[in-house]
């Protein structure tokens, strides 16, 4: 007998032929009763083979005997032959067709986080991914967002915006008082002291404008300075008091106003400058004070506000003729006419005064003082002697310094009794005795002559002295006059 080909196998006696291997199996030897199923990972599709072919890449075969092999399912692998099973995609890539023999990584923009799946998930928005084959996408950083899905970066806020979160789908606009003047930032700055904004999403804060201040920070507007205040520069954090010799009466200025002449302001940040007083005066602009008349005791000025040292007077006297007459002015002894029984209005703007009737005029006389109501007079008296009268309150001082307060150095009274307490003689404002000083507690004359007015003076009360003579006529009486001790 002939022994059975390979490919071929009979497994009964007495025949005359051999029966070929079914698909599926195999004989690679002669004279074999049965055949081989092919192994699992191996196919054979037809009849009579000596041998199994390998399930080629992208297929498998999980049994024996098997005539074809399977394809890989989507979401699988094989790239080996001759396997008899597939592998699942791992995460981060993808198989979307069935007996392939590799996986796709996910594109930039996408993930996949699961093995064995047909396809990737877009980023959502709020997150990104760079690279392709990842897992997982990334949340955007702080000062940066994304609004769509799918994307491989993230945007960097806008300036005048920030976003403080990471993963986030849009940005968020710098509150008014704060700005942002850079791109992917994750907060707004402050405004500056000195600085406001009134608007939101902002990329700088404007400076406050001069006459206004902010001295805090984060703010929307600034503040007006206060009156008695200026700012002359902008983006400030205060204003600045004004000085002294300067005022300011309205808010929000860059400039103090200086007092005008004749008016002071001692103290800073005020509305309002003061007129100099009576008896001082000031010829400049923008002063702190105001400067007295030579001598307070017997210069003074008649108005408030006094603009010059010519302004300062000596003694005056006001006085009217008649009930419509005009008023005029005395400075020094003078006369004045009126008819019989003619109104004589006089009044001491400035010193005592004494009236003289011209008959007896040192034992007919009557004193109008400073500051006393206006006298009125209406007599048959047709001539009036009208004189300073100079003591020891008001005590004329002029250029050359005659007549002045009285400041020596005596310090025993007319008696030679020892002042108290070593004393100095000196005039008063309210005694008439002239310079004096305490002794035992009780005022006494110094004998000393009250002060003497270097225009005129008099025997005995110092009238008609005129500096370079020593006396005085007085009914047909030569009187020595009074002189300065």
């Amino acid at each position: 007998c002939s022994a059975c080909a390979a490919g071929t196998f009979q497994d009964k006696e007495g025949q005359v032929s051999c029966t070929g291997c079914a698909a599926g199996s195999f004989q690679d030897q002669e004279g074999q009763s049965t055949c081989s199923a092919c192994a699992a990972g191996s196919f054979q599709d037809q009849e009579g083979q000596s041998t199994c072919s390998a399930c080629a890449a992208g297929s498998f075969q999980d049994q024996e005997g098997q005539s074809t092999c399977s394809a890989c399912a989507a979401g699988t692998f094989q790239d080996k032959e001759g396997q008899v099973s597939c592998t699942d995609c791992a995460a981060g890539s993808f198989q979307d067709q069935e007996g392939q023999s590799t996986c796709s990584a996910c594109a930039a923009g996408s993930y996949q986080d699961q093995e064995g799946q047909t396809s990737c998930s877009s980023c959502a928005a709020g997150t990104f991914q760079d690279k392709s084959g990842q897992p997982s996408c990334s949340e955007c950083a702080t000062g940066s967002y994304q609004d769509q899905e799918g994307q491989s970066a993230c945007s960097a806020c806008a300036i005048g915006t920030y976003q403080d979160e990471a993963g986030q789908t849009s940005c968020t606009v710098c509150a008014a008082g704060t700005f942002q003047d850079q791109a992917g930032q994750e907060s707004c700055p402050s405004c500056a002291a000195g600085t406001s904004q009134a608007l939101t999403g902002q990329t700088s804060c404007s400076d406050c404008a001069v006459g206004s201040f902010q001295d805090k920070e984060g703010q929307t507007s600034c503040s007006t300075c206060a009156v008695g205040s200026y700012q002359d520069k902008e983006g400030q954090a205060s204003c600045v008091l004004c000085a002294a010799g300067s005022y300011q009466d309205k808010e929000g200025q860059e400039t103090c106003a200086l007092c005008s002449a004749g008016s002071y302001q001692d103290n800073v940040g005020e509305t309002a400058c003061m007129l100099c007083s009576k008896g001082s005066y000031q010829d400049k602009s923008g002063s702190p004070s105001c400067n007295k008349c030579r001598d307070e005791l017997t210069y003074t000025t008649y108005i408030e506000g006094s603009v010059s040292a010519d302004d300062c007077q000596g003694p005056l006297l006001s006085f009217k003729v008649g009930k419509k007459g005009e008023t005029q002015f005395m400075t020094n002894t003078g006369t004045i006419s009126v008819k019989a029984n003619e109104q004589l209005d006089l009044n001491a703007e400035s010193g005592n005064w004494i009236v003289r009737h011209p008959n007896d005029p040192y034992r007919e006389y009557f004193i109008i003082k400073q500051g006393d109501d206006e006298i009125h007079l209406d007599t048959s008296v047709t001539e009036w002697i009208l004189e300073p009268m100079i003591g020891n309150v008001f005590c004329f001082k002029d250029v050359e310094g005659h007549g002045q307060y009285f400041g020596g150095y005596q310090t025993k009274d007319a008696q030679g009794r020892p002042c108290d307490d070593g004393q100095y003689c000196r005039n008063s404002y309210t005694l008439e005795m002239g310079p004096h000083c305490m002794v035992n507690n009780q005022p006494s004359s110094c004998g000393i002559p009250t002060c003497v007015w270097d225009v005129q003076c008099s025997a005995g009360d110092g009238i008609g002295y005129r500096g370079t003579v020593n006396a005085a006529t007085e009914k047909s009486k030569t009187i020595t006059c009074q002189a300065w001790n």
